[in-house]
């Protein structure tokens, strides 16, 4: 069973289930090549020193020091002070906040999750998403819509605007003074 992703939204909790992630695969589809060698599939794996398979499976993150000694978990900072870890979302309620439509246009969505078991007036609404325990969580915007609601993970891109008309002088300008040249004959070089 799905785990509740706890919101608040005007200081009243409010709780949605996260749907599987929309990916390309979900989208489009996709095709698996299996490799057999004499009917056998074959899978990738790592050599050992010693000339052993590792599966991919088989192998776990270990810090350990040129002597194969453990070594401890090194301190993570962020601005030269010591990051915290912070918990995922499903782990504590993360305020939704309307914001206007147009904070979608510089905002590159990196994950995209259907939220069930919500009801949300329509609009946009910014939070923070953190699937597990992180340094940093994601920006995210909450997209209601009338045929369903849409969490959208990723960052704000930097963007400067200028304005709705730009305009090109070059198109304008009138047309310079022919000046007087040979017409370029290709038979010369």
């Amino acid at each position: 069973m799905a785990k509740p992703l706890p919101f608040l939204l005007d200081g009243k909790p409010l709780s949605a289930t996260l749907g599987t992630k929309i990916d390309k695969k979900s989208l489009y589809g996709f095709a698996k090549r299996v490799v057999e060698k004499d009917g056998v599939p074959l899978s990738r794996g790592q050599l050992s020193p010693t000339g052993a398979l590792l599966r991919p499976g088989e192998l776990a993150l270990a810090r350990v020091d040129p002597d194969g000694s453990l070594v401890e978990t090194p301190v993570t900072e962020i601005d030269g002070q010591p990051a915290e870890l912070k918990p995922s979302s499903f782990e504590q309620e993360s305020e939704l906040r309307p914001v206007p439509l147009t904070r979608l246009v510089g905002f590159n969505v990196r994950d995209v999750y259907p939220l069930e078991d919500v009801i949300l007036p329509e609009g946009l609404y910014e939070t923070t998403f953190a699937y597990r325990k992180s340094l940093r969580p994601a920006e995210a915007l909450v997209l209601a819509r009338r045929d369903g609601v849409f969490l959208l993970a990723g960052a704000t891109k930097a963007s400067t605007f200028v304005g709705q008309a730009v305009v090109y002088d070059f198109f304008d300008a009138a047309p310079e003074a022919e000046e007087d040249s040979e017409d370029l004959d290709f038979a010369m070089m």
